[in-house]
């Protein structure tokens, strides 16, 4: 059992579960918009650098102090830097590897999510201590790396209203996952005085505001559905994937173990990507 645990911390602190769930959401999106190419070589891309740049801003963490409360994804991270800077190498390695099996394109849409991850991380740049940029910085860079990036390597020279609809359900998807996370470090959040949406609007409205993005991810895919992008069997997988998350969303708050979180409410990207890929192949 310790051996598990152990295993189950290294996937989820690790952020190999998570860079899974970016695969899962390329593969999502190229399925809904009946992309004929699936993007294997750029899946197993994102995989790498999703991995690289969560563990690589992990090197640049900073030590708990008396005043900063513990955590157990935190304390994971301190035990294990040796792990993380592996981590942060294979997925560096991956993407030079994986770069030139890409379109060379790939390098025009990339960089600026790249620049823009890393400088969101980096200690002495403040664009974390502004609660509506560091949320709309994440999400963005998920939105486009796993929405519109995808569009652009079919070769699409104008975006469709299809398209764009696509684009604003992702965003939607991802704001309702990035708020709770807020809502996740809360308190340390604030021994750190970083300002937070919850510290700025209270943990309750916070939290509020994450399943009104559900409820709209929710709503948009019905037009979705009636105009043809989907089939019954995708809208049904995307309305249950829906449905968990948004139950997740109005159980999450500070007091809430971690794991409910990494492989909760991240997870919630799998699942999606499980039921679109098993309906769609099966």
């Amino acid at each position: 059992m310790n051996f598990l645990k152990r295993f189950f911390d290294f996937i989820l602190f690790g952020n190999i579960f998570v860079a899974l769930g970016a695969v899962c959401l390329v593969q999502s999106s190229i399925i809904q918009l009946h992309f004929t190419d699936h993007l294997l070589s750029y899946s197993i891309l994102v995989f790498f650098a999703t991995l690289f740049v969560y563990n690589f801003q992990r090197i640049f963490y900073k030590s708990p102090s008396d005043n900063n409360p513990g955590s157990i994804r935190r304390n994971w991270i301190f035990n294990n830097k040796a792990s993380i800077k592996l981590l942060s190498l294979i997925g560096f390695i991956g993407v030079s590897i994986t770069f030139f099996y890409n379109d060379y394109k790939i390098l025009l849409y990339l960089s600026p999510l790249l620049i823009l991850s890393l400088v969101y991380f980096l200690p002495f740049i403040k664009l974390r201590k502004n609660p509506w940029l560091k949320l709309l910085t994440l999400v963005l860079v998920w939105t486009m790396a796993t929405a519109v990036v995808p569009i652009l390597l079919t070769g699409t020279e104008h975006f469709t209203k299809n398209d764009f609809l696509h684009i604003f359900v992702r965003f939607c998807f991802m704001m309702a996952i990035c708020i709770p996370f807020d809502i996740r470090d809360l308190e340390i959040d604030k021994a750190d005085a970083v300002s937070t949406l919850p510290l700025l609007l209270s943990e309750n409205t916070a939290r509020w505001l994450a399943f009104g993005f559900m409820l709209l991810y929710i709503f948009l895919i019905i037009p979705e559905y009636f105009f043809g992008m989907i089939n019954l069997k995708v809208f049904m997988a995307l309305l249950i994937s829906a449905v968990l998350n948004a139950m997740l969303v109005l159980m999450s708050n500070s007091k809430r173990s971690e794991y409910f979180y990494v492989a909760g409410i991240d997870g919630t990207m799998i699942v999606q990507g499980i039921l679109v890929m098993g309906v769609y192949y099966l």
